[in-house]
């Protein structure tokens, strides 16, 4: 049987490297897709809400954004340098065909 990796909590990595800029949750799935890095982007929608929360990083190059699988500082997270675009995704990374998202391009994952 194959272990997983260990993907370190929010508590492990703020102290390693700080608070990033933004947390969003993510499913479990995606979470680890990002730390094994298979996945170079993540998905939110077009609506009010992520307007009003990522339309102010739009001109930063990029910015450290934390990913948790849950609610609790216990969550795995991970922190990536991101950077923000808008267009349609991939349907492999969660993304459905033909919709617009706030794109954030997954720069670099801090390990």
């Amino acid at each position: 049987m194959k272990k997983e990796p260990h993907i370190p909590t929010q508590t492990e990595l703020v102290r390693q490297f700080g608070n990033p800029s933004l947390i969003l949750p993510i499913k479990g799935l995606w979470l680890r897709k990002i730390w094994s890095g298979e996945k170079k982007e993540e998905y939110r929608e077009d609506k009010p809400y992520y307007q009003r929360l990522l339309e102010k990083y739009r001109d930063f190059p990029s910015f450290t954004v934390g990913f948790r699988a849950g609610y609790s500082m216990n969550s795995a997270f991970v922190v990536c340098l991101c950077k923000l675009k808008k267009g349609e995704g991939f349907e492999e990374w969660g993304a459905e065909k033909g919709k617009n998202y706030y794109i954030l391009e997954l720069l670099k994952v801090y390990k």
